[in-house]
């Protein structure tokens, strides 16, 4: 790979380096010591030398753990399976000082994909939820899909990341867990439920953990990989929170009182109100889509910030920390500081709710994490490529597997993937009060809500990790060929994880970006033009700010427009079939239920 791919400089001494590089540097302090020695031979011992990270100055790496994110659309899994090929996986292992027992034992080292996907963790989903194909699958082995039954209502963050470091561990091997790993990847004692844990629910994780293990062992099977050789782990997905969990660790989450409970969810709803339009369960309105990525007034939400802001600092930081209109996670703030008693409560009890602190994060176990963001480099072509990609899941069954499995009872209106986008949209339309058959409005709208939906979600995505510092962001050219976009960002996800860390870390914690303002004086007049000084920027720090600048002409950006599923064409009145019949499917049986309830 070439280099002007790097542009590294020391960041400014009056910068202070993320806790996560903090946390990495006293970690590799502690971990530098020497390999165990078998007796008499001088060499490293069998168990190290099959996976251990080497010895001398020029590998003293970490195992590596690759995490890629990015918007819906952006071709994330395609970069991933890019990444888990035999000789790139090899390269990649190598970069974290893993050494095989044998130079040929390399030959037939892959990688493995670790899904952080919350929908895609469930059974049963499959269209709505973009799930790999059996053919993708038996390329490439990826974990953590299909490891939760449709009726688990529980499954959360805090039990994916436990799942997901158990899957990294167990597809590096024992010789390598190192840092604060636990026996079977991780402590059943690490969070606020687990001391009130029922049986059930430690049998569930426990069967998961099974599950996750006889799919390692497949893998390996699969790839001729011998039992004691490591694989790579490749991380992909696009849920917010899976990922920071993941990377930054649990946060010291508060458990809120029932009494907080129902006041937040009242709140909530009063504010809602004051909006108009109709919200469901994850803060998502029907008046949204009538302006593209979500821009219209909203005094509901300003005035619930306004509140929430005026409980205390600590909940006002929380707030400034919100990406969009994130009804969901306002509210979980507004239970902590009913629970607390934050009208009342003195600023020291106030300082107290939150310590900052998170725990368990997977660098924290010896491993090397190098975190992607891929970004479109075009946010308007991105928004077509989102509009075709829905349309492509419409014609590929999605209003056919949406009523089937609804009226199965494996699409639980409670449930992550019926509240998930595409799921949740499909049960709306279906379910529609005024139904009739070739209704081609009510399907246009229904397409338009879909649509609108997702890019509102891609910009979510985009947003929230423009905050996290510990990702790179990677420009992805929507408008080359996908072999071509998917070797190029994979070449230069391999270049960069090539790097020492230190060379990484000058790269992705590059300086802020030197701002100055026409005039001399301090005080300038709100609208004048900033200009922002970018040649001495990293380029994942120039992605960040085109992609930010970019958002800014996306409310030019018309929706509406078809490109598979146009009127008159056959792909049109296949939908609308499907969509006639499957809105017969999913009324019936309610009918049906709500005669038996009478």
């Amino acid at each position: 790979t070439s280099t002007h791919l790097r542009r590294l400089r020391w960041p400014s001494p009056s910068t202070p380096p993320s806790p996560i590089r903090l946390r990495h540097l006293s970690l590799t302090r502690s971990m530098k010591r020497p390999l165990p020695v078998d007796e008499g031979s001088g060499a490293p011992s069998h168990s190290d030398a099959a996976g251990a990270p080497a010895a001398d100055a020029a590998t003293d790496r970490k195992p590596l753990v690759v995490v890629i994110a990015g918007p819906t659309g952006v071709g994330k899994s395609s970069v991933a399976m890019s990444l888990c090929k035999s000789p790139i996986a090899s390269q990649l292992l190598r970069s974290g000082g893993v050494s095989p027992q044998s130079e040929s034992s390399f030959e037939s080292i892959a990688g493995n994909i670790v899904s952080a996907d919350s929908v895609q963790a469930y059974r049963g989903v499959q269209v709505g939820a973009n799930k790999p194909t059996q053919d993708e699958r038996e390329a490439c082995p990826h974990h953590l899909i299909d490891v939760v039954g449709a009726d688990d209502l529980a499954y959360n963050a805090a039990d994916w990341m436990r799942d997901a470091i158990f899957a990294i561990d167990k597809l590096y091997g024992e010789s390598i867990v190192q840092g604060d790993a636990k026996k079977d990847g991780q402590d059943d004692n690490d969070d606020d439920d687990d001391s009130l844990a029922e049986e059930e629910i430690l049998k569930s994780r426990q069967n998961r953990k099974d599950d996750i293990r006889k799919g390692i062992v497949q893998a390996r099977s699969q790839q001729n990989i011998p039992p004691d050789a490591p694989i790579l782990p490749v991380v992909v997905g696009g849920t917010m929170m899976y990922l920071q969990w993941l990377v930054h660790g649990r946060p010291d989450a508060m458990r809120p009182s029932d009494e907080a409970l129902e006041r937040a969810a009242n709140d909530i709803k009063k504010f809602q109100r004051m909006d108009g339009g109709n919200y469901d369960s994850a803060g998502n309105s029907d008046s949204d889509s009538k302006a593209e990525e979500g821009d219209a007034p909203s005094p509901g939400w300003d005035a619930a910030v306004e509140h929430a802001s005026s409980l205390g600092k600590p909940f006002k930081d929380r707030v400034d920390k919100l990406c969009g209109k994130d009804w969901y996670r306002l509210r979980r703030i507004l239970e902590v500081s009913y629970t607390v008693g934050a009208e009342k409560a003195t600023e020291e009890q106030l300082e107290a709710v939150y310590s900052g602190e998170r725990f368990g994060a997977l660098g924290t176990r010896g491993y090397d994490v190098r975190c992607f963001f891929l970004c479109p480099d075009d946010r308007l072509k991105h928004a077509e490529v989102i509009d075709r990609r829905c349309e492509d899941m419409l014609l590929r069954g999605l209003l056919n597997e949406t009523a089937s499995l609804s009226v199965a009872g494996e699409l639980s209106d409670a449930g992550q993937p019926a509240r998930a986008i595409g799921y949740r949209q499909t049960l709306d339309y279906l379910r529609r009060s005024d139904a009739k058959s070739q209704d081609g409005d009510a399907l246009n709208a229904f397409i338009d809500e879909f649509t609108t939906a997702t890019r509102r979600y891609a910009k979510k995505q985009m947003g929230w990790f423009r905050k996290d510092g510990d990702f790179m962001f990677i420009p992805v050219s929507i408008s080359t060929p996908s072999q071509a976009r998917v070797e190029e960002v994979t070449n230069h996800i391999l270049h960069m994880c090539q790097l020492t860390r230190d060379e990484f870390e000058e790269e992705l914690y590059s300086d802020p970006p030197k701002s100055k303002q026409d005039g001399s004086s301090n005080k300038q007049p709100k609208k004048t033009k900033e200009v922002v000084d970018t040649s001495t920027l990293s380029l994942s720090a120039r992605t960040k700010l085109l992609n930010e600048k970019q958002g800014k002409d996306m409310k030019f950006y018309k929706g509406g427009t078809r490109y598979q599923i146009i009127e008159g064409s056959f792909e049109y009145e296949q939908v609308l079939a499907e969509a006639d019949a499957s809105t017969s499917i999913i009324q019936d049986a309610e009918a049906v239920l709500e005669t038996s309830k009478v």
